[in-house]
């Protein structure tokens, strides 16, 4: 809960607004039991510490989307490409070839590059001013 009301994971999440006990309470239980849907990864450290989270939500049969967040301690260390490594390696294992969309804020310049370094290509704009980029990574 302390990640998903984060103030930095907040202002770069599309969806701003506090988030309320209850509500995180059913949307995890959701994740946790849709296995065919939701793929969610807590990345660890060698210390066992949680450093974040990669999901992966599917959008179409072959289609997934990439969200992440990572713990406020573990930021600014430049871990943030290795984090979604990791979970895409996992993801990779369990899943067939699938195309993988990362949506991010035009100014998130962090989860830019963490994407870029993971394999993501940028595809595109998706807003109509520009505030929202497209990455995509293809699993082999």
């Amino acid at each position: 809960m302390a990640w998903a009301n984060d103030k930095e994971i907040r202002r770069r999440s599309f969806k701003t607004r506090r988030i309320t006990k209850k509500e995180h309470d059913k949307w995890i239980a959701n994740v946790l039991a849709d296995h065919d849907n939701q793929q969610l990864f807590i990345i660890e450290n060698h210390s066992a510490s949680s450093c974040g989270q990669v999901r992966f939500s599917r959008t179409d049969r072959d289609d997934w989307e990439i969200h992440f967040s990572m713990a406020a301690q573990f930021r600014g260390q430049k871990l943030g490409a290795q984090m979604i490594r990791v979970g895409l390696n996992a993801f990779v294992e369990n899943s067939e070839r699938s195309r993988i969309t990362a949506k991010v804020k035009n100014d998130n310049v962090a989860s830019l590059r963490s994407l870029a370094e993971a394999g993501f290509q940028m595809e595109g704009k998706c807003a109509p001013d520009d505030s929202e980029i497209i990455l995509v990574y293809i699993s082999k």
